[in-house]
Formats: C-alpha cells, sequence, structure tokens
C-alpha cells in the first residue's frame, strides 16, 4: 500500500512537471523578440496571475492550428473595444465579432467611436501568411475591406487592405450612429481607399494610405441660412451687425497661413487628411490636425471644439455642404469675421483695431497681415508670447510671408527684411527704423 502511495505521488509530481514544463515552453514560445508585433497578455497558472507581451505572430499560429478550434470556438475576450466573440467553424478560419463595438482613434479625442458592429475574419494560409475581410456595421449597412498579411523574420507583419468603391452614405451611416443630423443629412459619392503598413507601426516603414472619394455631395443641414448671418456682439465694430468685406494682405496671409489650397479643395484636403492620419499613428506622435478654413468655420459656428469623431464627422459634412450652398468668398469673409485672434478678440476688425492700433483690416500691409495670420493656429498662447518676449516671432511670420500669394519677389524680400525692426502694437514699440524707405507693413 505504502509503495502504491509513493507510486502515484511520483505520477503526480511527474505530470505536474510535465505540465508545468509545457505551459512554461509555451510561454517562452509567446515571449517576443527583437521588434516583434506583440500585445499584453494576462493568464492564470496553477493559481498565479502571470502577465507579459505575447508575441502576436505565434498566438496567430496558435489561434487558427486546427487543434485550437475547439479552444477558440464559443469564447470570448473581453477588451476596451468591447466583448468579442469567437467562432472556429472550419480548420484555419477563425471569425472574431464585436456588437456593439467602440474604436478608440486617438487622433480624433478621448471619446471613443461607437460602432454597431465589427467583424473580423481570420484565414490562414500556411507559412506565416493569412487572408480576411474586416466588416464594419450590419447588412445591409455595412461596408468591407478585404485584407491580407505576412510576417516576416523578426515577427513584423507587413498588410494590405482595400476597400472597393462604397457609398458614403452607407459610411455616415455607419461611423456616425451619434450625430444629431443623421436622419436629415444626405450623402452622395463613394469612397474608396488602399492602406499599406507594417504591424507594429514604425518610422522606418509609415504607412501608405491612397484614399478616393468621388461625388462627394452634403444636403439637408439647411447652411443656406448663413448667407445673412450676423456677427456676434463680441465680435462686431462700430455695433455694425453684417460682415464687412475685407479685401487686400489681410484674407491672403489668413489662406497663406491656415489652408494655402483654400480655393482648390471642395471644403476638405484630401491629401492633408491622409498626411495626418499617417502622422497620428505613429508612435509618440505630437497630435496634428488638417482642418481647413471652412472646416474650421464649421466649427466655429456650428460644431463646436469637442475633441470627438463624430464631431469631426459633422465639421466635414458642414464643411462640404457650405461650399456648395455658400462659395469660397462668403466662407472666409465670414471666417475673418469670426475667427478668435487672441486675448478675447474675435473677427478681423476687432483683431486689427486691438492688436495693430489701425482702424481698416483691408488697409493693412503684407507684414502686419501676416503678424496676425501667424497667431492663429493658437492666438492666446502666441501673442501671449510675443508679448513676453517684446518682440514678435520673425520666424513664425517670415513662414507666412514666404506663402503669400501674389506678392513679388522685391515686394516679398522688403517684407522679410521689415521684420527685423517692425513690432505691432499688441506688443511693444518698433525695434528702430529702416535704413532706407520701406513698403507700409
Amino acid at each position: 500500500m505504502k509503495r502504491s502511495l509513493i507510486f502515484l505521488a511520483l505520477c503526480i509530481a511527474t505530470v505536474i512537471a510535465v505540465v508545468a514544463t509545457a505551459v512554461l515552453a509555451t510561454l517562452a514560445t509567446l515571449s517576443p523578440g527583437g521588434d516583434a508585433w506583440t500585445l499584453p497578455l494576462r493568464t492564470g497558472v496553477f493559481g498565479f496571475e502571470l502577465r507579459r507581451e505575447a508575441s502576436v505572430p505565434v498566438l496567430l499560429r496558435l489561434g487558427t492550428h486546427p487543434l485550437a478550434a475547439r479552444l477558440v470556438d464559443g469564447r470570448h475576450i473581453d477588451t476596451a473595444q468591447g466583448r468579442w466573440w469567437l467562432r472556429a467553424d472550419t480548420p484555419h478560419v477563425v471569425t472574431a465579432t464585436c456588437a456593439p463595438c467602440r474604436v478608440q482613434l486617438a487622433a480624433l479625442g478621448p471619446q471613443p467611436l461607437p460602432l454597431e458592429q465589427v467583424q473580423l475574419t481570420l484565414h490562414a494560409d500556411g507559412a506565416d501568411q493569412y487572408h480576411g475581410s474586416l466588416h464594419l456595421g450590419t447588412p445591409p449597412q455595412r461596408i468591407t475591406l478585404a485584407w491580407r498579411g505576412r510576417v516576416e523574420r523578426g515577427g513584423r507583419m507587413n498588410l494590405d487592405a482595400e476597400l472597393p468603391a462604397a457609398a458614403l452614405a452607407q459610411v455616415v451611416r455607419i461611423f456616425g450612429a451619434g450625430l444629431p443630423e443623421r436622419d436629415a443629412v444626405q450623402v452622395e459619392g463613394t469612397l474608396a481607399l488602399a492602406l499599406h503598413g507594417q504591424l507594429p507601426n514604425s518610422e522606418s516603414s509609415p504607412w501608405r494610405l491612397q484614399p478616393r472619394i468621388e461625388g462627394f455631395a452634403v444636403s439637408g443641414l439647411g447652411t443656406e441660412s448663413l448667407a445673412d448671418f450676423q456677427r456676434p456682439a463680441a465680435c462686431r465694430v462700430d455695433r455694425v451687425a453684417g460682415i464687412v468685406p475685407i479685401a487686400g494682405w489681410l484674407p491672403r496671409a489668413v489662406v497663406a497661413a491656415e489652408d494655402q489650397r483654400f480655393f482648390e479643395h471642395p471644403g476638405y484636403d484630401l491629401a492633408a487628411l491622409g498626411e495626418v492620419w499617417l502622422h497620428n499613428q505613429r508612435p509618440g506622435a505630437t497630435l496634428a490636425g488638417a482642418s481647413t478654413i471652412t472646416q474650421q468655420l464649421a466649427k466655429l459656428i456650428i460644431t463646436g471644439d469637442e475633441r470627438s469623431a463624430t464631431r469631426k464627422l459633422r465639421e466635414l459634412l458642414y464643411a462640404v455642404e457650405m461650399e456648395r450652398t455658400l462659395g469660397k468668398a462668403r466662407i472666409l469673409q465670414l471666417y475673418l469675421a469670426l475667427v478668435p485672434w487672441g486675448d478675447g478678440v474675435c473677427g478681423a476688425e476687432r483683431a486689427v483695431r486691438v492688436h495693430l492700433g489701425q482702424r481698416e483690416a483691408s488697409a493693412v500691409g503684407p507684414v502686419a497681415a501676416a503678424w496676425l495670420a501667424s497667431l492663429l493656429p493658437a492666438p492666446d498662447a502666441l501673442l501671449h508670447v510675443d508679448q513676453r518676449r517684446g518682440h514678435i516671432d520673425e520666424a513664425r511670420v517670415a513662414r507666412v510671408i514666404e506663402s503669400l500669394r501674389p506678392m513679388s519677389p522685391a515686394r516679398r524680400e522688403t517684407a522679410q527684411q521689415a521684420l527685423l525692426w517692425w513690432s505691432p502694437a499688441a506688443v511693444g514699440p518698433p525695434r528702430g527704423a529702416p535704413e532706407t524707405p520701406a513698403a507700409t507693413p
């Protein structure tokens, strides 16, 4: 009897040792190497909770192995996006469904983007090659991206994805669950895109995004009424409520500083949006924006400045409709009349009086116009920087002067030279007189 108990104990010990060895071997297999694609993994072994970075390529191999189907099928994983249900109906194929789902995009603010359903299919083709589909939304309002990936040596995955031409109305319905205008807005046109990149993302292999939009038109938002828009009291000069047309250097400087393709794009700059989106995906990147003057006007009048994906979508829709209902000239004049210019000042007419000590915005010279326009990315902060220094930031203003169009080379050179001595009333007195007569700053 004693010998039987000893033998049983040895067997149990052997089994435990084998299981422990297998677990440790599996964990060692999951351990990433080099710059491999990883994700945090939490699991329990013998009553202990283990946390470690796991190799995604190894997880892909294990998850799509035929022997793993029973372990995967019917399971769920809780994530920050929502609960993902897993299905493994056939060997080498896994489907993950999240409904409802929340997509977090740092570039669009802290609020997640709600989606009714997200479904990902994963097919293992062998030799670390995979393909599948990403379905967004539910039929019939659903769009589908086809993707293909290959795990390279070192554990990184090359990924290609493509969205065939999809109706923009469907895209708005899927991504615009929180839009107050969802039932009123009418959207026409199509969206297609191609995406190529590597996971994880890195500076050495930036993503390439090629979007294509055709026939984009918006109606039903009522922006026609902005043709008779009256300025709020804080932006008025001499109690004039209507929009006072501004000509001369200031409108040109604002376009040069804020939106150099303003007269070319349809309310949104697709090239700039693609560049900024890719920039914002880079690890540790300082988030940038690509709003056009038309989009900024929509933010000033209608959507507010909340950092959320829903607000950005509303801003885009209003901008596209305003381009049709108002036209470029009216949009630019509305923007000049309303844009904040630091220290509680809004509108170009008030900014000219308060910051420059002049009375007519249309009479402002190129240097003064460039300085005012250079404040617009962050008017309060940049104005206070100049005031603390006691002189303007020549390099910041010079960039605007360099982009001013039309401007002769001689006038541009004179304006650049004036930066060495000129100063606005809000910052301080001029730092000296020019040695030769110069054009009015």
